[in-house]
């Protein structure tokens, strides 16, 4: 079973919701729902997983089959990257919950892999690339051949062009950590939810861009002591990495 770090568990919440836990359920959730039961699509035909001391209820996360304020905690993991109306989900999210944790792959994850797919007819089934630019703010820009094309045309957006550019990113992703490679949100009461239609572009739009968040989760992984091992094989691995790091600015303690 998944676990948040100690610090962060909900420790007194009596009623807990696990929205699309699939065979990998949160520790002490106390109701699992989940719309695909069977067959698991989008989980890779794993079977559900249902703690002895949880109910199964079986819905959707875009209308949830809940009274306003059931629950004490809801976790959303791997979830709202999936839905058609991420906006109508994070809603229900927040009736039904008092406070919550969601995690979606990160764009840093999601352009590096998908910019592989780029004129190829195939994409993952994935929607939605997922950010927070503020504490309380989650972003959903849509995922398309052609929005995993396209770069803000400011200093971050640039940067992480070429940085894709000069890495082989299905090998590279590996030398990153987790934290890097996942859009982690806490949220309580509320957050706000921000649905685009395009790759914002923050020096047309005023707007935050996804850039941003990237190369600073990014850079401050090239500088985390605990991954160093890993870092350092990456900057060994591709030299290019630590010209354009010096190029830009960004100077770490291993790239």
């Amino acid at each position: 079973m998944k676990r948040l770090p100690w610090w962060r568990r909900p420790y007194f919440a009596k009623r807990v919701l696990d929205i699309g836990a699939g065979h990998n359920p949160f520790h002490g959730v106390t109701h699992v729902l989940d719309y695909d039961v069977h067959e698991g699509r989008e989980r890779g035909q794993s079977q559900v997983v249902v703690p002895r001391s949880a109910r199964l209820i079986v819905g959707n996360a875009t209308d949830l089959p809940f009274r306003t304020g059931a629950f004490d905690y809801v976790y959303a993991s791997h979830i709202l990257e999936h839905v058609d109306i991420p906006d109508r989900a994070s809603q229900e999210i927040m009736r039904v919950g008092r406070a919550g944790y969601i995690e979606t792959p990160s764009p840093f994850l999601e352009q590096g892999l998908g910019l592989g797919q780029v004129g190829s007819s195939e994409l993952s089934f994935h929607r939605w690339l997922v950010f927070s630019p503020r504490q309380s703010t989650l972003v959903f820009e849509p995922k398309s051949l052609q929005t995993l094309s396209e770069f803000c045309s400011c200093l971050d957006g640039q940067f992480m062009r070429q940085f894709y550019r000069s890495v082989d990113f299905k090998e590279a992703q590996h030398f990153f950590r987790r934290k890097t490679k996942t859009t982690i949100f806490y949220w309580k009461d509320r957050f706000v939810v921000e649905v685009r239609d395009r790759t914002a572009d923050c020096r047309l739009g005023g707007v935050p861009c996804r850039f941003q968040e990237m190369r600073k989760t990014m850079v401050a992984n090239c500088s985390d002591v605990v991954g160093a091992r890993r870092i350092v094989k990456l900057a060994k691995r591709y030299p290019e990495c630590r010209k354009l790091f010096k190029e830009y600015g960004h100077w770490t303690l291993f790239v």
